[in-house]
């Protein structure tokens, strides 16, 4: 049964093999002849392609080496085909060559060969895509940071330069408000021009040197009743004496359709016909600007109505190209635009950029040599008339006296130092953060104006420093930057920020906000009501004791100060501090925490004007509880 099996085997593989013994120069000496007859003459190098091509190969095997070629397609004796090839060195001069015919294999196995070859190229087709997909990845992510980081560039670029040009801004508007109020009724006219255009140049300089708010729409519009006629009258009467210097004539038309009052976001109303304005009269050097304002048809809101605003000139005009350029930022008409006028190209584009967040629209008609005329309409409700607020000349502060101003600018200095002496205040003023810090440790200043970019020590490190040493006080940080990084950290009512440059009563009404907010109650009672549940015999018994213990403690206090008793000092005012939490005394407890903290051996003014503080305070708020006692034992 074996040997039938066997000899099936050889049958079977017989037919497809083939064993030839050959000499060095590919003459045939022995053939088993399966597969084809041998040539007897000749050499087999030049009859079979592959063996003529593996030549210098074979003849180079050591003897007993061998060497195999698989899956080889080639033609024997004209039989093309795929063979397997194994030729071993038999001795110096005999080689013998072993055939295996895989044709008749090879046709069966292709499509599967072929479908295993289709998955291997789509299994790397598939690693190449994920790994394009990792690729791309990485690029976009790096992409993403190199945006970031242009963008931090471009924040920093722009803060600094906000600061820069800030500063000496806010010197003009201080000094065009103080010019204003010494006018002589001959420069009266002047000034007051003077100070609106100041007015209105800070106004509008935070949204041009903050150009990426308004590329991402992030300014933020205001929905405020607002004077229309005085709004179109006063931007267009500031360019009434450039006009006249050229000789170009002004006018404005308020058609009668316009009400009194709309709503809306007057100062970007304000900032659209300005830039349209500043366009008109610096290309236009013979002939007219005029301003006209109309309402146009009603929406389908009945309340709204929409507000048409047209600025027309005879200047030199636009082709229909650089219309299409005008609106673009940094980019001006043409290249001679810019050297013959100037400018930086960003007016229009705000122009453009605030109309589309108001959700409004323009139209321009321009001709080379005849003019430009520009139309916006923007969608504004009809309003009610706002009442106008009277406004002291001079205000009362009744807890703000003495200021601590830290400015390293001179001009500033002076014009903040000249205001606030105008409102009837008290300021003292460094050139540096340490120098203030060291104040505020020293003397006892009701407010801080603090610049935040200063030599030696910044607006930043000296709130966090006080912060650290726990010296409250009521602050207005001045900055360049109104996203200004001192924001986390300074989140109570007594810290404000303002935006360069400074218009004066801005400041006047954060002053007297502040001073408002100082008013803290010397005592209030909230908290001993809750820690005695609002039980009457409990609180009044707590209030008895007050009274008749906290003069012993603040006469205790004043002697060990006079005694120069530091360390008993020290404990004495930490001892005292609890009878005038219960009672509420949140500016009794400030004081007796900058005791606390400042007692040492140098007795400065400011400390000793503390501790009379700190007796007169105490005898105010022990009037206030006997009176809440005899409201108590009333009821």
């Amino acid at each position: 049964m074996n040997n039938s099996i066997v000899e099936e085997k050889l049958a079977y593989f017989h037919h497809r093999s083939q064993y030839v013994i050959f000499d060095n120069q590919g003459r045939v000496q022995n053939s088993c002849h399966t597969l084809f007859a041998a040539p007897i003459s000749g050499s087999l190098y030049e009859q079979v392609p592959f063996m003529e091509a593996m030549q210098d190969t074979f003849l180079q095997l050591p003897i007993g080496e061998d060497i195999s070629f698989l899956c080889i397609e080639t033609e024997l004796m004209s039989r093309k085909g795929y063979y397997n090839f194994y030729i071993k060195r038999q001795s110096a001069n005999e080689l013998k060559w072993f055939i295996y015919d895989l044709t008749e294999f090879y046709s069966y196995l292709q499509p599967w060969q072929q479908e295993r070859n289709d998955q291997a190229i789509a299994g790397e087709y598939l690693r190449i895509q994920q790994k394009a997909a990792v690729l791309e990845k990485k690029l976009l992510k790096y992409h993403n940071e190199e945006l970031r980081r242009i963008e931090q560039m471009k924040t920093a670029f722009f803060s600094q330069v906000s600061h820069e040009m800030r500063t000496p801004l806010n010197s003009i508007v201080g000094l065009a408000h103080l010019l204003s109020q010494q006018a002589t009724p001959a420069t009266k006219a002047s000034t007051k021009a003077l100070e609106a255009t100041a007015r209105h140049l800070a106004t509008i300089i935070n949204d041009v040197l903050d150009w990426s708010r308004l590329e991402n729409d992030a300014v933020e519009l205001a929905l405020d009743p607002f004077l229309v006629k005085p709004l179109v009258q006063n931007t267009t009467e500031t360019f009434r004496p450039a006009c006249q210097e050229k000789g170009v004539s002004l006018s404005i038309s308020i058609a009668p359709n316009v009400p009194n009052c709309l709503i809306g976001d007057a100062t970007r109303l304000a900032q659209i016909l300005y830039n349209l304005l500043g366009n008109a009269t610096k290309f236009t050097y013979q002939g007219k600007v005029t301003v006209s304002a109309e309402m146009t048809e009603t929406a389908s809101d009945e309340d709204q109505s929409y507000f048409r605003l047209t600025v027309k000139d005879t200047g030199i005009g636009m082709t229909p190209d650089e219309q299409k350029k005008i609106a673009t930022p940094y980019v001006q008409a043409n290249a001679k635009i810019h050297q013959q006028y100037g400018g930086t190209g960003l007016g229009l584009s705000i122009v453009k950029k605030l109309i589309n967040q108001m959700e409004g629209t323009w139209n321009i008609v321009s001709y080379p040599g005849q003019g430009t005329g520009i139309t916006v309409d923007l969608p504004l409700s009809v309003g009610t008339m706002p009442e106008i607020e009277f406004e002291e000349t001079t205000p009362t502060f009744h807890h703000i006296r003495t200021v601590l101003v830290a400015e390293d600018d001179p001009i500033n200095q002076k014009v903040v130092s000249q205001l606030l002496l105008q409102w009837g205040l008290h300021p003292t003023v460094v050139v540096n953060g340490q120098q203030a810090l060291e104040h505020i440790r020293q003397g006892s200043y009701d407010l801080l104006i603090l610049d935040y970019q200063m030599p030696v020590m910044d607006g930043e490190a000296v709130l966090k420093a006080m912060q650290q040493e726990k010296l409250a006080m009521p602050v207005i940080v001045l900055s360049g930057n109104a996203n200004s990084s001192v924001l986390p950290f300074c989140t109570d009512n007594l810290f404000h920020l303002l935006s360069k440059p400074i218009l004066p009563d801005i400041l006047r009404k954060k002053i007297t906000f502040l001073d408002r907010q100082a008013s803290y109650p010397l005592v209030d009672l909230t908290y001993l009501r809750q820690i005695t549940d609002n039980t009457s015999e409990t609180m009044i018994d707590l209030m008895n004791t007050f009274t008749l213990e906290a003069p012993t403690a603040i006469q205790k206090i004043n002697q060990a100060w006079q005694d120069n008793d530091w360390e008993q000092l020290r404990k004495l005012v930490h001892k005292a501090k609890p009878s005038f939490q219960y009672i509420g005394s949140a500016p009794i407890t400030r004081i007796l925490d900058h005791l606390e903290s400042e007692a040492q051996p140098i007795n400065s003014p400011a400390y000793q004007a503390m501790i009379h503080q700190l007796a007169e305070k105490t005898q105010q708020a022990i009037v206030q509880v006997e009176q809440q006692l005899q409201k108590l034992q009333s009821e």
